[in-house]
C-alpha cells in the first residue's frame, strides 16, 4: 500500500472495508466466540489505538486542508468542486473525531467512510486525473505515511506483549474455548510485512460486539 493510495483511502487509519466490522461470517473464526467490549485487553487495545490514531488523523486534517487549498488555487478547480466538498468534509471530520470516550472516537473514525469514498471519486469534467494524487504528493504525504509506519510498529510491538500478558491469564478451560482467537494470534504475529500485518490486526475488533454473544471480563 503506497502513500497516494493510503491517501485515497482517507484518514491514515481508516482501511474502509476491514474496519466496517460486520458481523462475522458462520464459518469465520470469528463468529466462534464474540466477547463484550468490556473485556479488558478489547479496552486497553482501543485505548492505545486511540492513542496512536489522533495525533496521526490531527496531522492528516492538515495535510488536507493543504490539498485542499492547492486544488482550489488550480486551473482545474472547477473541474474538481465535487472532490473540493469531500476533501473539505474529511477536514472537518479530521477535527471532531475525538469523543467522549474511546468507543466514541473509534465509531467517529468508522462514520468518515462515506466522505473518503467520495474523496477517491476522480473528476470527469478534467483530463488531469490525477492532480488530487499529485497534491497529496506535493504537500507532504510520504512523510506522514513514514510516520504512520513508525507509529503503528510500535504500537503492534506493545499489542503484542498485551496479547501475551492477557493469554498467560487464560485457564487451560479458556484457552481451549477461546481456540480461535490464539490462532488469530499466531497468525498475525506470523503476519509478513507492515501492511498484511495491518490488515490481520483489524480482525482483533470482529471478535468482539455490542451484542455480548459471549462475556469474558477480566
Amino acid at each position: 500500500m503506497n502513500y497516494v493510495t493510503l491517501s485515497f483511502v482517507g484518514m491514515l487509519l481508516v482501511l474502509q472495508l476491514c474496519f466496517a466490522i460486520p458481523k462475522p461470517d458462520a464459518d469465520s473464526p470469528a463468529s466462534h466466540h464474540e466477547f463484550n467490549t468490556d473485556n479488558k485487553l478489547y479496552k486497553a487495545t482501543l485505548e492505545q489505538f486511540v492513542k496512536v490514531a489522533i495525533p496521526l488523523s490531527e496531522q492528516y486534517g492538515h495535510l488536507l486542508e493543504k490539498v485542499v487549498e492547492d486544488l482550489k488555487a488550480h486551473e482545474e478547480a472547477p473541474n474538481y468542486e465535487t472532490q473540493i466538498e469531500h476533501l473539505e468534509a474529511l477536514v472537518k471530520a479530521c477535527k471532531h473525531l475525538k469523543g467522549e470516550s474511546d468507543d466514541e472516537t473509534f465509531h467517529n473514525i468508522l462514520k468518515l467512510q462515506s466522505d473518503v469514498a467520495g474523496a477517491q471519486e476522480e473528476s470527469k469534467k478534467s483530463s488531469k486525473h490525477h492532480l488530487v494524487r499529485d497534491l497529496f504528493d506535493k504537500d507532504g504525504a510520504k512523510n506522514l505515511i513514514e510516520e504512520y509506519h513508525k507509529d503503528f510498529t510500535e504500537f503492534f510491538d506493545g499489542f503484542d506483549d498485551a496479547f501475551e500478558e492477557y493469554a498467560k491469564d487464560l485457564s487451560e478451560e479458556e484457552k481451549a474455548d477461546h481456540e480461535d482467537f490464539l490462532k488469530w494470534f499466531k497468525e498475525f504475529k506470523e503476519a509478513d510485512g507492515f501492511d498484511k500485518k495491518f490488515e490481520k490486526f483489524v480482525e482483533f475488533f470482529k471478535f468482539f460486539n455490542s451484542e455480548n454473544v459471549l462475556e469474558i471480563r477480566k
